[in-house]
């Protein structure tokens, strides 16, 4: 096998080689070890191993039902992976769980399996082979006994180690138990005495010096147990009130405790151990038997003890289920006789000490009983009166049981020589600790309107300080509120512990905060009655504060009372305010009668003083103050005075006013009504008021429950009638008289024939029926009938007038045009729509207002339908009057759509243009052509107008609508239009715009006529001209200059240019001369290529035809001489031909910088123009060589020729290259 298991590397761990081979280990390819088995078990047999493993499983409260198939395939795992070394099998929250290893959570047992690396059981001695066992939660309990029962006997009995070695371990584990087993039981509170191992070698022969060594240090260890056991005498409880219950518990468990340790000592085991130490003389012994001693006598103490305490128990124990602190006192006074028994008659209870601590536990038994009763958490949580009362209940408990032990300690014979400081202080604390509950159960009802037995509304105060005060009274509750938040959370577990002292501190920062709000609520008493004017406010205030008076510490019912004593003092002056006023009204006049008068102040007066004092004597809640007595004393001799002054009143008006001796009837014989003398045409009541007022006196004295006199009896039975008759004439002058108040005198010839039918009507009460008379309804029905419908009419008339006003005002204000409701500059066509869609959209407003007009006019006149003759003359001009109106409006809303339209064109020299229609320029024919043209637009504005015009006469005439006579009509709307001088006046200054911009596009078509020669210009023409120039460089490159910059100087010009209220498009316009400028620019660029070619190419032919000639081989004298002149010759030429490559390069280089493209034969002549020319001058060489013309003269000057022109050359190239376009 050359590879070893992934599982046994896995578990190789440094622990598995030696030092030297740790030192050594190298990398090395492969190392060998041995596979890891596998378990091979049939499904019986792994069955049968499971059911081993749950057998031996020992749980507590361990069932087989709860055994999941989850559990037994871990179990199968553990069984079949042999690399893992630890099962466990425990409870996890009631699910009995596996796991291959240590559990993951807290459990309370568990039961282990553990086995050897790569160890495989077999079915049959699995029970040998298995290593198992039981843990609990009990660590050191199972250490203990793993200890003492399996490895203590087996290390005694270990003969590999010498006597010594075994020895001292065995001693050094006899102290570890001694200390192990002390600490597991004091755990318990149980003192067990370890005994060693060793007792079983006390019986086998004689003891040696080192078993006796040892046994002593096992005595030691006792004894240090006895004593801390014996010491441990005092009462610990750990809620620090011990109790009497407590104290028999105490005794008990020492009694257990001591009993325990007895038995112990008077096992065989331990007295084998004594003895053998007694025997050895060990000084260890006089202290142990000491304390054996002691432990008896201890013994003895408990037991009496407990014999008396248990008389307590009964009656202490009704203390808990007493059902409330007042029950608690009946069993008071058998508890302290029985203590009194105790301290009499107890061996060991007779020191005044524990009498003295009985008491106190007593006491502390109280308090917790108290405590329990009065519930912190529920009143903090908002019960205050709940926590007042159950507080007062406990003080009272405290104080009577102190009463009680003071009492029955005076009835004894012998003085109690007690200490009672110690005995009460915890009352006293735990007394002082209810009234500071008391003072928050106080303060909660007073700042934080807590009660659970009615709800405390918020303070609500009157007045425009009002809201501030609430929010002054807000941040007070807010505050409270708080602080009391802050006592729950922090202090609520220890207000009534006391035993913990945390709460001073606490109770001082409450008491600060409370006299803090304390300061704050008396400043808002004090702010809220400097505000108070009169008892009911001072009364409502009161109320609204009433909840601060609940507070006994402190100074806030002091201040409470200080102004209910303000408010009886209040009512007292008010009454003495009333006595004087109504002095004094009584000389001033009044719009009553004066008897009337004076008795109805005296009655109201009175009964708003009763009203008041009702108020303050129903208001059970104020506090009594002594000012109360006083007041209603006064009240009562000031109702008794109010009443014999209305008694004397009405004798008074009884005597003066009623006795005329004529009959009062004789009054009543006028007619109803008159006409006015002060206002004319108007009517009047012609009642005598005399009797009316006499008749609303005695009413009055009625209802105070006076007799009517008899002189005005019989004029009384008819007062009903009287102010029935008296009401209706009013209510029939008011209408007459309203109805001639709102029509003027022109209005009034118009409804004069409805005016003679309403005096008809009228007549009977000016001429007829009196107020003596019998009640005649029939004429106040028809007569307010009549003026009802006359009023109706009137009403019609003036909504007419105010609708047709209001019709004529609209269409003073509606404009038949609005430019800047367009967006923007827009195409003619669509200025033509929007301007008649705004023209038919006004016209439809117009003729809606106009239809109005004349439906109000003719609703009108259909009133006058059966008077229409008699007043034709005033209805015709009231008609006229109303068209002129309607004239005059439609007018002004012509003359305005005039002005927006003459705003429109025109345009101010200082302000910038606002154009309205946008047109096209272009060239066309050699022209330029604008689209549309102005005449088109001088058509469009003049058509507007004609447009208003004939919208205008549209509309007929009121008097045409209404049928006036033809020769009372008045002229046609649109006939006034003409005639308006205004308009006719806008309609020239319109024109005049109209002609202006006229002027500004001939002025607009000179700038571009400035570029004519563009367009005029044929090719022809242009080619003539190049060819008369000197066609050199600079002469093409001024062209294209020219025309690259007449092309940016177009190019620059806006596209869109106003042109006073036209908006000018330039974009066809600047793309034609772009155009032109382009044709002339490439026609130029092309001339200039084929000149520089065609001077290129001859250049090219000349070298060649020249090359060929003069390398003809001559063959006679005749053309040798021909030769040598044509060599010559070209020997002058040479310069001359050198001469024009720079004016040719300079075209090329021209060339190359507007990137004209060569064709690719002038481009290989112009990069071989160097070597093409070189090669002709060295031809010539050549030539005069073969003419035998080698002087050196010749060849000086062809060399001369040469340097020339590769100079020429060099200096092409670098202006060449210097000219090339950076990349």
């Amino acid at each position: 096998m050359a590879s070893s298991s992934a599982v046994e590397d896995e578990h190789l761990t440094d622990s598995d080689l030696t030092d030297d081979e740790e030192r050594s280990v190298e990398p090395r390819q492969e190392e060998i070890r041995p596979e890891t088995p596998k378990p091979s078990y049939s499904d019986e047999e792994l069955h049968q191993l499971v059911g081993y493993i749950q057998r031996m499983s020992v749980l507590s409260c361990l069932d087989h039902r709860d055994w999941l198939e989850a559990t037994l395939d871990i179990i199968r795992t553990w069984l079949l992976e042999v690399n893992e070394p630890l099962l466990t099998i425990y409870y996890d929250r009631d699910v009995l769980s596996a796991n291959l290893g240590m559990p993951t959570v807290c459990v309370s047992d568990l039961s282990y399996f553990r086995r050897e690396p790569n160890e495989i059981f077999s079915v049959d001695g699995f029970h040998d082979e298995i290593t198992f066992g039981t843990l609990t939660s009990d660590v050191d309990g199972c250490l203990k006994e793993l200890l003492e029962r399996l490895y203590v006997p087996f290390f005694r009995t270990y003969c590999d180690w010498n006597a010594t070695v075994r020895t001292r371990f065995c001693s050094s584990l006899d102290r570890f138990l001694a200390f192990l087993t002390g600490m597991h039981h004091q755990i318990a509170g149980m003192a067990v005495l370890y005994v060693p191992y060793v007792i079983s070698e006390l019986d086998t022969g004689p003891v040696d010096r080192q078993l006796v060594r040892n046994l002593e240090v096992t005595a030691l260890y006792w004894t240090t147990q006895i004593r801390t056991l014996l010491s441990d005498c005092t009462l610990t409880v750990p809620h620090d009130l011990a109790t009497v219950q407590d104290e028999f518990d105490f005794w008990e468990y020492r009694y257990e405790v001591l009993q325990g340790i007895n038995d112990q000592l008077a096992q065989l085991d331990v007295q084998k151990i004594l003895k053998v130490l007694q025997n050895a003389q060990s000084v260890h012994m006089p202290q142990m038997e000491e304390l054996i001693e002691r432990a008896k006598r201890e013994l003895v103490q408990s037991l009496s003890n407990i014999k008396f305490l248990r008389l307590l128990i009964e009656p202490c124990s009704k203390i808990d289920v007493a059902p409330s602190p007042a029950d608690l006192t009946k069993l008071l006074p058998r508890i302290i006789h029985i203590i009194r028994f105790i301290w009499l008659n107890s061996e060991f209870y007779n020191a005044p000490g524990l009498v003295v601590g009985l008491f106190r536990n007593l006491s502390n038994q109280i308090i917790r009983f108290c405590t329990d009763q009065v519930k912190v958490d529920e009143i903090l949580t908002g019960k205050p009166r709940f926590g007042i009362k159950m507080c007062n209940m406990a003080i009272d408990c405290c104080l009577v049981y102190k009463g009680i032990y003071e009492e029955i300690s005076k009835g004894q014979e012998k003085k109690w020589d007690l200490n009672e400081g110690l005995i009460f202080n915890h009352i006293e604390a735990f007394v002082e600790r209810l009234n500071d509950v008391i003072d928050i159960c106080e303060s909660m009802i007073v700042f934080g309107r807590l009660d659970e037995n009615e709800a405390i509304p918020k303070s609500s105060f009157g007045g425009s300080c009002g809201h501030d005060l609430e929010k002054i009274a807000g941040n007070v509750e807010q505050q409270f509120m708080d602080t009391l938040k802050k006592l729950q959370d922090t202090s609520q577990p220890y207000i009534l512990n006391v035993h913990r002292s945390e709460w001073y501190d606490q109770v001082i920062d409450f008491r600060k905060s409370m006299k803090k709000l304390e300061e704050t609520v008396q400043r808002l008493i004090s702010n809220v009655f400097q505000n108070v004017c009169n008892v009911e406010e001072s009364l409502e205030a009161l109320q609204a504060l009433f909840f601060f008076s609940y507070r006994q510490r402190g100074t806030l019912r002091k201040t409470y009372l200080k102004e209910v004593s303000k408010l009886w003092r209040s009512f007292s002056k008010e009454m003495d305010a009333t006595a004087r006023k109504l002095i004094e009204e009584g000389k001033e006049e009044s719009w009553l009668a004066k008897y009337v008068s004076k008795a109805l102040n005296y009655r109201i007066n009175l009964e708003r003083l009763t009203w008041l004092r009702d108020r303050l004597t129903n208001a059970e809640w104020l506090p009594p103050v002594k000012e109360s007595s006083p007041a209603l004393a006064k009240f009562d001799a000031l109702q008794h005075e109010f009443q014999k002054e209305i008694r004397q009143t009405y004798e008074d008006w009884v005597a003066k006013c009623c006795g005329y001796t004529g009959d009062l009837s004789q009054r009543l014989d006028r007619y109803l009504i008159v006409r006015s003398k002060k206002f004319r045409g108007l009517l009047e009541s012609n009642v005598d008021e005399s009797v009316i007022e006499l008749c609303d006196q005695a009413l009055h004295f009625e209802r105070m429950g006076f007799a009517i006199p008899n002189t005005l009896k019989k004029v009384y039975e008819r007062h009903d009638i009287l102010r029935f008759l008296f009401s209706s004439v009013i209510q029939l002058c008011l209408r007459y008289n309203r109805i001639l108040s709102v029509l003027t005198e022109r209005e009034r010839k118009l409804f004069r024939p409805l005016v003679q039918a309403c005096d008809r009507q009228m007549a009977p009460g000016l001429f007829k029926i009196t107020y003596g008379s019998e009640l005649n309804e029939e004429y106040f029905e028809d007569a307010n009938e009549f003026l009802v419908e006359f009023l109706d009419i009137v009403n019609i008339y003036k909504r007419a007038n105010r609708g047709v006003a209001r019709s004529c005002e609209k269409i003073c204000d509606t404009c038949l045009l609005h430019f800047s409701s367009f967006s923007g500059v827009v195409d003619i066509s669509v200025f033509q729509l929007q301007v008649s869609q705004k023209l038919k959209s006004s016209g439809d407003i117009l003729r809606s207002y106009y239809s109005k007009v004349v439906e109000l006019l003719s609703a009108f006149s259909r009133q006058f339908q059966s008077v229409d003759d008699e007043m034709s003359t005033s209805w015709i001009a009231y008609v006229n009057d109303m068209d002129d109106m309607l004239a005059s409006s439609l007018m002004t809303s012509a003359r305005g759509s005039l002005i927006k339209l003459f705003e429109a064109l025109h345009c101010d020299e200082d302000m910038a243009a606002a154009p309205i229609i946008v047109i096209e320029s272009d060239i066309k024919d050699g022209n330029i052509v604008l689209s549309p043209d102005m005449d088109t637009i001088a058509n469009l504005i003049n058509g507007i107008i004609d447009n208003i015009r004939t919208m205008l006469d549209q509309f007929p005439r009121l008097g045409y609508k209404l049928k006036l006579p033809k020769e009372q009509q008045r002229p046609g709307f649109a006939e006034v239009f003409r005639e308006d001088q205004d308009c006719s006046e806008l309609m020239r200054s319109i024109q005049a715009e109209i002609s202006r911009q006229r002027q500004e596009l001939e002025k607009y078509e000179e700038h571009w006529n400035r570029h004519r020669i563009l367009w005029d210009t044929t090719e022809e023409g242009f080619r003539k001209k190049i060819k008369a120039s000197s066609r050199t460089a600079g002469v093409f490159e001024g062209g294209i200059e020219h025309y690259s910059a007449l092309a940016d100087d177009v190019s620059f010009e806006d596209a869109i240019t106003t042109v006073y209220f036209i908006l000018v498009n330039q974009n066809a316009l600047k793309s034609t001369i772009l155009d032109w400028i382009e044709k002339w620019q490439a026609l130029n660029i092309r001339i200039l290529l084929d000149h520089a070619s065609n001077c290129m190419g001859s250049l090219y032919r000349y070298m060649r035809r020249n090359e060929r000639n003069v390398m003809k081989v001559p063959r006679t004298l005749r053309e040798t001489m021909a030769a040598k002149q044509l060599f010559e010759q070209l020997l002058k030429e040479v310069p001359v031909k050198q001469s024009v490559f720079t004016p040719m390069l300079e075209l090329f280089v021209l060339l190359h910088k507007y990137n004209v493209k060569l064709t690719d034969k002038t481009h290989q002549q112009v990069l071989g123009l160097e070597s093409s020319w070189l090669h002709y001058l060295q031809t010539l060489n050549d030539a005069n060589e073969m003419l035998d013309n080698e002087g050196s003269e010749t060849k000086l000057e062809l060399q001369g020729h040469a340097d020339k022109f590769k100079f020429i050359l060099r200096e092409f190239l670098e202006d060449f290259y210097s000219k090339l376009p950076k990349k």
